[in-house]
């Protein structure tokens, strides 16, 4: 597009030098708006001019020319990076290049005093980085120190031994006052001290252990209490100090505990504790991180600890010997809870009941402020983390949050990135807070009150390096320090350009900013036939390529003059300008200016968008906009036409020729991928792929509105009031919209809500709007099917090289969710047409044209999501994202089943391999006949048994036979799958007595249910009883006596199982022994001698009857007083004792006491009766019973005789 064209009709000048653009995926795609790093606007200016690019670039702002790259494999645009101080020692740079098997546990610091030590196992590895004496200047009052060629000089230590390992934030490094070397203290995880007075002397040095059992993480220099503070994982604080005693260095430690009154110290914030968020109930708070706050003029030193329940801040005296807990603040971690459900997921009342993951992942305390990175993932919506900055300020009784600032980082959350969606940190210097995870930083910069800015972009600066990760980070002098694996010491400071420029920018390096809309183009070598008629309307044609290399001096131009010349056949010429513009691009700057590997990618892109979105050269109505102005006279695009039919199939014609050009060029080759969204690179061929299909979507479009006029026009009415555009001068809504078709994808939106305005509106009746939406899908389907069809046909023209396919992942425009893509808008579609259309249309022809389109829909969404899923089948995601589209594929096919459209469904579940809808399918309509065609036609997918196992789920094992009669191979595989059911298939072929065999087996197997044991027996005594020519008496004697323990079981009375805790509904399977411990339970005090009775009876099913039969004896005696009784009444007395009422019902059921009733002299010697055996009254009143027992037997015998 001409420049002058550019600035009067977009209101900004344009250069045709690509700027770093970024085509971002995000569901604010079609915003245009430039988007900070933390979601709001970038700037409040608009833009003049009623259509505004989406992508404006500033050869000013190229990559090559603001890189400032001064160290290979770290790359910034618009910050300083560069190497500090010393190279490292070699003992340090050895430990970090050569770390052996322990690679992963090495840990580092990075100390503001100038000081520096790596941890790998035992060893203790310290050098200083920096003389803090030497240079107190103001960050970027001078050079940056840069590396010289002198090497610093470690010292090596070596840590105690520690289960746990060390770790370096459980080190300081410092200078004690009189003393020439630097002294050391080191706890270890498991909470070993050691204390070297010089790290010149390794052996000379002091231990002591302290808090055992816990995890030490931190350990916190105190200056004015002369000592340290050890924290540990669950927030215990430990103070120590050195001593002096006679000559020898000494440490001693105090246990730090908050007060133990019933307020415990916590003022007016007990309530807070009390009744405040505590989401891992008994569980441990865990530690995030603690911060020095300030020190007061007495030597008093408040500190803040942040966990994952609360905020606490202390108080410690001058020296150490008393501490005072001022609060512990829960209230704000709730708040931060809050804040990431409404700015996120936009949760508003408490009932909408929305759980999030919460992770606090760092804290730091600056010039009594407070600064917490968290991040949130709300699993139910989608497994991605989000992040956020916020700031408290330390309040008398309160922590007080300032503010919550959402940053746009946000990254795919499941178990495998876990790790990595947890490791984000960040460091706070004077004006940027620097965010960093061990391979990313992104500074921030700062607003005057000391919060994170929403109006400045935050760069994404990468340390490219295969084994290159940050260790730590800290700032030193004001000045941001990260320690490299690779290169050691590495400042980042801000370039020398005004801050502001990054406001006026429309694209920038990092994926993370913007959101304008996806561009692509994706054609064939133009067939010349079919140009016939078209090509004298393309300016193109009639362009000098002469003019344009030396008008258009950058590379877009040379490139788009090699592409003229291409045109009218001088290869020569191609090859020399393509040549020339690929050694430009690639060759290393002889500066030392790092090579931007997208820049060849987004030239190319910058001619497709011009392309696709170029002004018609000869319609009067836009001179009348421009003015006086010449049209664009180097428009690659631009139609001589005055049809807008016209206009669009000449843009298809040009960016055949281009797509042509740039393959037989060798340009194509070259082409890589941008990144678009966050963590997602879409191929260069992808991207134009997706804009020629929307031209192509245009021109079907336009065909389709001669037959539907007033519905399209106000559709696209609506599109452009919404992209905030209005006409000027002749103009109308639709020559503006035919000319944005980076955006085309929001006129299927606007259609979408004719369709719910025209039902909510019941202005029509039913059959009006039905015919309404019915119009409404006709023009959806009609133009993504012209794009399929183009899609195939092109899409030779489009592919990637087989090793780089399977490195980018594929999802076109019209399978994007959100506002860049379609996919949401056609499942709108989809529920409008089937719960107003399906349900309230009672005419045939227009019903059954309704579920056609339903069924069109639906393909289109399953297709594009399936296509999709087979382009990320190797990632980590697919898991997820196949778990999604099983859902939806079964949510929308199920439409189609509920409304009885099995043909529909079943064609769809045919395509999508939906085996579950396919035996719906069956089920309903009983047609076993196609159940087994889909068990022989899905074979190789093992669909028989996905079909027995669906009988399965629903409880109908008796069908598995009888659907599956026909398949002994499916109902033998089940067989083997299922051996509990196999004696189902032995009584449908008749063998009772195997059948029975295999029942009793499983009875005796059965644990958990009683009336699955019970209905297994009950099967197996019929299939006994029903075998013929066989004696199975012994077996159905067995089965009986199983029975019987189960009847006794069924006898129990609900409320001794409850009391027990047992399961009263789904009772398990109880032992003999456990039947008679519940009869005879002192709980079950309502147990008469009839359940005693039936406890004796049980015994014949007890491995050791006799110690048992003793116990019950011993429970019937416990039941009552055998001490406080009248004497002189002892026989009416004993009449009334249970035991003797088991006795009289054991007699009165025909049975000899000898079989029943244990020897006098066992309970006499009984342990059971405790001390009651020695008592008097009742070795009489037992003695009394057995006589009269006795007795009593005596005069039954002599009545027999």
């Amino acid at each position: 597009m001409d420049r002058d064209l550019q600035k009067h009709l977009y209101g900004v000048p344009r250069e045709s030098s690509p700027g770093p653009r970024i085509y971002a995926l995000s569901p604010n795609a079609a915003d245009s708006t430039p988007k900070s790093f933390f979601g709001g606007n970038a700037s409040s200016a608009q833009l003049h001019g009623s259509l505004k690019k989406t992508a404006l670039n500033n050869s000013r702002l190229c990559l090559s020319v603001r890189s400032t790259q001064s160290i290979p494999g770290i790359r910034s645009d618009y910050n300083v990076v560069e190497s500090f101080g010393c190279p490292l020692p070699v003992a340090v740079n050895e430990a970090l290049t050569f770390p052996g098997s322990g690679a992963a546990t090495i840990t580092a610091k990075v100390a503001q005093n100038g000081w520096a030590w790596v941890v790998q196992s035992r060893r203790l590895l310290i050098w200083q980085y920096k003389d803090p004496t030497k240079s107190n200047s103001p960050p970027r009052a001078g050079l940056t120190p840069r590396r010289t060629g002198g090497l610093a000089q470690s010292r090596e230590l070596t840590l105690p031994y520690s289960d746990l390992g060390h770790k370096s934030e459980l080190i300081s490094v410092f200078h004690t006052a009189g003393q020439q070397m630097a002294s050391c203290i080191s706890v270890s995880a498991t909470g070993d001290v050691r204390y070297w007075s010089s790290i010149a002397h390794d052996g000379n040095s002091v231990d002591l252990s302290i808090l055992t059992g816990q995890e030490f993480v931190q350990l916190l220099n105190l200056p004015n209490q002369n000592g340290y503070l050890a924290v540990t994982s669950t927030c215990n604080l430990v103070f120590l100090k050195v001593g002096l005693t006679n000559g020898r260095y000494t440490l001693h430690h105090k246990i730090i505990k908050p007060a133990t009154s019933f307020l415990g110290g916590f003022g007016k914030k007990f309530a807070s504790i009390l009744i405040g968020m505590n989401p891992g109930g008994d569980k441990d708070q865990s530690l995030v991180g603690m911060c020095l706050e300030s020190n007061s003029e007495n030597g008093e030193t408040v500190l803040a600890l942040l966990s994952d329940r609360a905020v606490q801040r202390w108080c410690l005296s001058n020296k150490g010997n008393a501490e005072q807990l001022i609060y512990e603040d829960a209230e704000v971690v709730r708040r931060i809870r809050e804040e990431f459900k409404t700015k996120f997921w936009n949760v508003r009342l408490p009932a909408d009941n929305v759980e999030i993951e919460l992770h606090l992942l760092d804290f730091q305390m600056v010039k009594r402020k407070g600064y917490i990175l968290a991040g949130a993932v709300n699993t139910a919506h989608a497994p991605q983390m989000c992040y956020a900055l916020v700031t408290v300020s330390a309040q008398a009784e309160n922590m007080f949050l300032e503010s919550f600032t959402p940053l746009k980082i946000n990254k795919f959350f499941s178990p495998k990135t876990e790790e990595d969606c947890l490791s984000l940190r960040f460091v706070v210097a004077s004006s940027h807070i620097y965010l960093y995870t061990p391979k990313v930083v992104y500074p921030l910069h700062l607003s005057d009150d000391g919060g994170p800015s929403a109006e400045l972009e935050a760069e994404k600066i990468e340390f490219h390096m295969h084994d290159d990760r940050i260790l730590s980070a800290a700032i030193c002098n004001h000045q941001p320090l990260f320690f490299s694996r690779t290169h050691g010491l590495v400042s980042i400071t801000p370039g020398d350009f005004d801050g502001t420029e990054l406001l006026n920018m429309s694209t920038c390096n990092t994926p993370d900013l913007f959101a304008p809309a996806s561009f692509s183009a994706s054609f064939t070598v133009p067939d010349q036939s079919a140009l016939s008629g078209s090509t004298n309307n393309l300016h193109m044609f009639e362009l000098d390529p002469e003019d344009m290399y030396n008008e258009l001096s950058d590379e877009v131009g040379h490139l788009k003059a090699a592409f003229l010349y291409h045109l009218k056949r001088n290869n020569t010429m191609v090859k020399s300008i393509v040549g020339e513009l690929l050694r430009s691009v690639f060759e290393p700057d002889p500066s030392g200016a790092p090579v931007d590997a997208l820049k060849l990618d987004r030239i190319v892109i910058t001619i497709a968008e011009d392309l696709a979105e170029d002004l018609p050269i000869s319609d009067p109505r836009w001179e009348e906009v421009m003015g006086d102005q010449e049209m664009h006279h180097h428009a690659l695009g631009s139609s001589r036409s005055m049809q807008i039919k016209n206009q669009l199939r000449d843009k298809i014609i040009a960016f055949q020729h281009f797509i042509a050009f740039l393959h037989s060029s060798g340009v194509w080759e070259k082409l890589n991928a941008i990144p678009c969204g966050s963590n997602i690179l879409k191929p260069t061929s992808f991207i134009l792929s997706d804009l020629s299909e929307k031209i192509v979507a245009a021109l079907a479009l336009r065909t389709l509105q001669n037959k539907m006029p007033s519905l399209l026009e106000k559709a696209i009415d609506a599109t452009v009031a919404g992209w905030g555009d209005k006409p000027q001068g002749s103009l109308t809504n639709q020559d503006i919209f035919y000319v944005k078709l980076s955006k085309f994808q929001n006129v299927f939106e606007a259609l979408a809500d004719i369709a719910d305005e025209r039902i909510a509106g019941q202005s029509q009746t039913s059959l009006l709007v039905a015919h309404s939406i019915s119009d409404i899908n006709s023009i959806v389907l009609d133009t993504l099917s012209e794009v399929l069809r183009y899609r195939e046909q092109h899409a030779n023209s489009f592919r990637l090289h087989n090793d780089k396919l399977a490195s980018y992942e594929n999802l076109p425009w019209t399978a994007m969710s959100g506002v860049a893509g379609v996919r949401d808008t056609l499942t709108r579609l989809i529920d409008i047409s089937v719960c107003y259309c399906g349900h309230c249309v009672s005419e045939t022809d227009l019903k059954q044209q309704l579920y056609q389109q339903i069924f069109e829909l639906v393909d289109f969404v399953l297709d594009g999501r399936k296509n999709y899923l087979e382009s990320v089948r190797d990632t980590e995601k697919f898991n997820v994202l196949q778990q999604q589209f099983e859902s939806q594929r079964r949510e929308l096919i199920s439409l189609l089943i509920k409304d009885g459209q099995y043909e529909y469904a079943a064609k769809l579940a045919e395509k999508y391999l939906d085996f579950r809808s396919l035996v719906l399918i069956c089920d309903e309509t009983q047609d076993n006949d196609r159940l087994d065609d889909y068990t022989r036609k899905y074979e190789e997918y093992n669909f028989s048994q996905f079909a027995i196992n669906w009988h399965l789920r629903q409880n109908r094992h008796g069908e598995v036979f009888d659907r599956f009669k026909n398949n002994p191979t499916a109902l033998a595989q089940f067989m083997r799958d299922h051996p509990s059911l196999g004696w189902i298939q032995l009584i449908f072929n008749g063998d009772f007595e195997r059948a029975a065999k295999m029942l009793y087996e499983l009875a005796q197997c059965e644990v958990e249910f009683v009336a699955r044991k019970k209905s297994m027996l009950s099967l197996a005594k019929l299939a006994a009883l029903a075998a013929p020519d066989s004696d199975l008496t012994a077996q159905v004697d067995k089965i009986d006596v199983d029975l019987d323990l189960i009847e006794y079981q069924a006898d129990l009375g609900q409320d001794v199982l409850q009391n027990f805790g047992f399961d009263t509904a789904d009772q398990k399977v109880l032992k003999a022994e456990e039947i008679i411990n519940l009869i005879i339970a002192e709980e079950n005090d309502t147990a008469t001698e009839v359940e005693f009775r039936k406890a004796l009876e049980l015994l014949t099913y007890v491995e050791h009857p006799y110690d048992m039969k003793h116990k019950i004896w011993c429970a019937a005696i416990k039941r009552d007083n055998w001490t406080d009784y009248d004497a002189n009444n002892g026989v009416d007395y004993m009449h009334k004792l249970l035991f003797f009422k088991i006795i009289e019902i054991s007699q009165l059921m025909g049975q000899e006491a000898e079989s029943y009733l244990p020897p006098l002299e066992d309970f006499l010697e009984s342990s059971e009766l405790g001390d009651l055996p020695q008592q008097k009254p009742f070795q009489y009143l037992l003695k009394l019973t057995y006589e009269y027992v006795a007795d009593m037997f005596k005069q039954s015998e002599d009545r027999e005789l």
